[in-house]
């Protein structure tokens, strides 16, 4: 199959490209003729060695470069600045969406409100999918009545990044069965594709961290630290306890206000005991990871999202704390520390008491989660990606037809009598379905 792949790159400051991109383009390249298609200013050069990599401009992309593919898959996130440009191609070139976070309200707000400044298309996105209540939230949520965490769980406007796609796969079967839209494509929950170290690599981790096990205990945090990563619960949780002492805690990542934590450290005493460390060079990854004795990966409100960092902290055997909702809510137990939303700093504190109490039974948790990543074989993805992708090219005809359907049934009810109407919107419905149906059939004949 030959595979158009938007996605972000190494080395963007994405766990997509860092964790996602790194693991699964080695086995979809070795099998599939791939083009990586990325509008960044700069790319690994190492990458070049996998896959091809080109350049297009959002704006004017090279229509008949994508043409001759099979198919193109979009991998959307909630950034938008990393991820608007592929969006836009999306929307007028259909393909395969990869649903990174399946509430993507933060990713429009950004790109229609403050990239694109177009306020008109983000409201008229809210009204497509939520009607009155959709249109009026959006305009509070503009003049600051209504927070981003509440549009994020009540409007998450998924269906605005699968509209028109051929399909849409997500990481998080959980999370697409609590999504509170219905989709109009085929979707598929498939899991997220992982190559774990050799035996002997992890080995010599394990041997660095039990070197290494002794107060002060470190404590990491990874990634993109936007608001809903709880790292001001974990700052309040430290100060609490009377051990805070015993640990130190370096956090890994681009902070969304790096001003206002810097603030509540100092507020909170913490300045020993905590470390700002930005965004790591892979170079620099192992040797933190190797070292650290607990990782804590909250996310609150999640976005739905699997987590490539969780994945990356089970294969160093990494015991973590995760919030029990979303696909953390689906870890197997065992696997992690759950914290609970509405105990979080309560939560969070027990489970550092029990650390100190007993580090060895939370390394045991570390090695049962590697056992997990048994199942996120990238070859298995790869399958399950492409087999999806045939199959949805299939299907394409149809969801035109669907969607045309489904605006007439919408006008016609308008003007119909109540008694006539059931019957003769299903009549119209079967009779563009069936049209649409026979002019693919014609074209494949």
């Amino acid at each position: 199959m030959k595979i158009n792949w938007f996605s972000p790159l190494p080395p963007a400051r994405s766990g997509i490209a860092q964790n996602f991109a790194r693991q699964l383009l080695p086995a979809l390249a070795g099998r599939h003729d791939v083009i990586a298609w990325t509008d960044q200013d700069q790319v690994a050069p190492e990458l070049s060695q996998i896959v091809r990599v080109a350049r297009y401009q959002p704006n004017n992309p090279p229509w008949r470069k994508l043409n001759e593919a099979d198919v193109s898959v979009y991998n959307l996130g909630n950034h938008g600045l990393i991820h608007g440009g592929m969006w836009n191609v999306s929307q007028r070139h259909a393909g395969i969406v990869i649903l990174h976070d399946l509430c993507l309200h933060d990713f429009f707000a950004m790109v229609l409100l403050r990239i694109l400044e177009k306020p008109d298309a983000y409201i008229a996105a809210l009204e497509r999918w939520y009607g009155e209540d959709g249109r009026r939230a959006g305009e509070a949520f503009r003049k600051g009545g209504i927070s981003p965490e509440c549009m994020t769980q009540e409007f998450p406007l998924t269906g605005e990044a699968t509209r028109g796609a051929l399909g849409a796969i997500t990481h998080s079967r959980r999370a697409l069965a609590d999504l509170k839209e219905t989709l109009a494509c085929p979707v598929i929950a498939l899991e997220h594709p992982y190559v774990a170290a050799d035996e002997s690599r992890h080995h010599q981790w394990l041997a660095a961290r039990t070197a290494a096990a002794r107060p002060p205990y470190r404590l990491v945090v990874f990634g993109y630290l936007s608001r809903n990563r709880r790292l001001e619960a974990v700052l309040e949780a430290l100060a609490g306890i009377p051990e805070r002492e015993q640990f130190r805690l370096d956090v890994c990542g681009e902070l969304w206000d790096e001003g206002h934590i810097r603030t509540q450290i100092e507020r909170l005493g913490l300045g020993s005991l905590v470390k700002l460390s930005g965004f790591l060079p892979e170079s620099l990854v192992e040797q933190k990871l190797s070292t650290a004795d607990l990782a804590i990966n909250l996310r609150f409100p999640s976005m739905g999202e699997a987590s490539g960092s969780q994945l990356q902290f089970w294969d160093y055997g990494l015991p973590t704390l995760v919030t029990r909702t979303g696909w953390y809510a689906s870890l197997p137990e065992g696997t992690a520390a759950f914290v609970r939303p509405e105990y979080e700093i309560e939560d969070i504190k027990a489970h550092l008491g029990a650390f100190l109490a007993n580090p060895g039974a939370f390394r045991a948790m570390g090695e049962r989660g590697r056992q997990v990543l048994k199942s996120h074989d990238p070859e298995k993805y790869v399958n399950a990606l492409t087999g999806f992708a045939s199959l949805a090219l299939e299907l394409s005809p149809r969801i035109p037809a669907l969607e045309l359907a489904g605006r007439v049934g919408s006008d016609l009810a308008q003007w119909l009598h109540p008694a006539a109407s059931a019957y003769l919107l299903e009549r119209a419905s079967r009779e563009i379905f069936t049209m649409c149906e026979g002019k693919s059939h014609d074209r494949n004949s």
